[in-house]
């Protein structure tokens, strides 16, 4: 008898949309839920949509047109927090209690007591994380351009557009004194053009003579020292 290898195509499931998603959360952990618990699933019919809305401005989620995905932090914060807190197994097991102490056999104050425990132990056992898991959410780097210097990539920080390479010197300092003496942001375009070209041509220069704007080409004049350095390009008189 010979073996057959047949080739066949997957596709994933398709993403959630609003609708879907709040389905999926009054559906989630049902099966582990008494039949007489007063709710199912995650949240309540009032509060699901608003959980939606926090998690989206919170940045674990995005909109896209219809669609609701998980962004880059949603996915490494999944990865991170323990199971417990990501199963609604221990949603179905606080609805089961509830439903005991509703029915006046089981204890309220012995199931608050009880959260109070967990959530000592998890602030116990979770108050750091490891250094992979740090990682996760550190922004990634988005490179603009390449060093004049040493060719390593250049990236954008908080007050400059510095170069990758520690043992380089090159930085570019957004409040550099010769675009705010002319009136300009230095913007990570000009900074890019300035890697790519040498060169950025610049709306609105702001004259340092007579005080009225123009639009002129700013140079790349690096020397190689400790500060970059930017000239105006000068234009021929004919």
């Amino acid at each position: 008898m010979e073996a057959s290898v047949t080739e066949r195509f997957t596709t994933p499931p398709k993403p959630y949309t609003e609708d879907t998603l709040l389905s999926a959360m009054e559906r989630a952990g049902a099966e582990d839920m008494p039949e007489d618990a007063e709710r199912q699933g995650l949240g309540t019919p009032a509060t699901r949509a608003s959980i939606l809305e926090k998690l989206v401005q919170m940045g674990f989620v995005e909109r896209k047109g219809k669609q609701l995905l998980p962004t880059k932090d949603g996915h490494n914060l999944a990865c991170v927090l323990p199971d417990v807190l990501t199963s609604p197994q221990l949603t179905a097991e606080w609805e089961t209690k509830l439903t005991a102490i509703a029915k006046g056999e089981a204890d309220p104050d012995g199931f608050m007591a009880g959260i109070e425990e967990m959530t000592r132990g998890l602030i116990s056992g979770y108050s750091q994380i490891s250094e992979d898991a740090q990682k996760l959410f550190q922004k990634e780097r988005v490179s603009i351009g390449k060093c004049p210097r040493c060719g390593e990539a250049v990236y954008e920080g908080k007050k400059n557009y510095y170069c990758g390479n520690r043992a380089c010197q090159f930085v570019m300092w957004k409040n550099d004194r010769f675009f705010e003496e002319r009136g300009k942001a230095f913007t990570p375009k000009i900074a890019a053009a300035l890697l790519k070209d040498g060169k950025a041509k610049v709306k609105g220069l702001r004259s340092m003579k007579t005080g009225k704007t123009y639009d002129g080409t700013v140079l790349l004049a690096d020397t190689g020292g400790k500060y970059v350095n930017y000239r105006i390009e000068r234009r021929d008189k004919n």
